[in-house]
């Protein structure tokens, strides 16, 4: 498993500032924000990534087939096969998509519209050889990006693809409180494209807990890690922390803090700059 950081976790550096800090600091793969790229433009993006030897472990994203980004279904469907394109053209390791809010939609329409998306994306992803990956996101604090509401629904959705172009994303963020669901993850474990790494507290309340940097809350990154590289899991592990709790915290101590955590497990590739 080889450790990557989102750009999301760097909200403010533009593209160029986060491959050129990232590769500073030995960080050789990047979650690529479609946002960043759009600044810089497609061509430039791919040029500087080849120049500084950059690999990607992912492109996020495109997606919101139900509409509740306020856009058609046909505009979404060509958004993300332009998005495939890119990821092509840059090798991503997969492509995150979301299937939007239900939207006032029934769940099965919602669910419907998802699926149709798919039976056209997924021989375009196969032309372009790039995994589309969705996440599993349950709960109110993400209905707005998923209508898939539980995980049942969720893998049973991945049941009725191929698994070569249809994967899924686990975010410890989402799922590390829950250990339980760790022998279900390892059942799909040819299915994970990427592991997003965020930290949690345990809340009592309904309070929405914040994204947080590892070893700040309560999830133990070290029973993932070793559960799914037993599995076995080989994709990315990627450090995805954003949100006004980590305002303070300086870019550049969220990328130590990341290889803090992560520098010296076995399991995980650090590989620092070499001259």
């Amino acid at each position: 498993m080889q450790l990557a950081v989102s750009e999301f976790s760097t909200p403010r550096w533009s593209f160029h500032q986060d491959v050129i800090k990232y590769a500073s600091r030995g960080i050789n793969r990047i979650g690529i924000s479609r946002y960043k790229v759009s600044d810089i433009g497609e061509a430039a993006a791919a040029d500087l990534l080849f120049e500084m030897k950059m690999e990607v472990s992912s492109v996020n994203w495109a997606g919101g087939f139900t509409g509740s980004d306020g856009v058609s279904f046909v505009d979404a469907i060509d958004d993300a096969i332009e998005a495939i394109v890119f990821a092509s053209q840059v090798n991503a390791d997969c492509l995150l998509i979301y299937p939007g809010g239900r939207n006032g939609h029934t769940n099965r329409h919602a669910s419907r519209l998802f699926e149709n998306a798919l039976d056209t994306l997924i021989p375009i992803a196969a032309d372009y050889n790039i995994p589309l990956a969705i996440e599993p996101m349950i709960g109110m604090p993400s209905a707005q990006w998923s209508s898939l509401g539980s995980y049942r629904s969720f893998f049973g959705l991945l049941d009725n693809f191929p698994s070569e172009y249809l994967g899924c994303v686990l975010d410890l963020f989402h799922c590390g409180l829950n250990k339980k669901l760790l022998p279900l993850f390892q059942s799909y474990a040819d299915r994970i494209r990427l592991v997003q790494i965020a930290d949690r507290q345990r809340l009592s309340s309904e309070k929405v807990a914040p994204r947080l940097l590892p070893g700040h809350g309560d999830v133990d990154f070290d029973f993932w890690i070793d559960g799914l590289a037993a599995a076995p899991v080989d994709c990315s592990v990627e450090l995805e922390v954003y949100g006004y709790e980590n305002q303070a915290i300086e870019y550049e101590q969220r990328l130590a803090a990341m290889e803090g955590c992560f520098a010296n497990h076995p399991l995980v590739d650090f590989r620092k700059a070499t001259a």
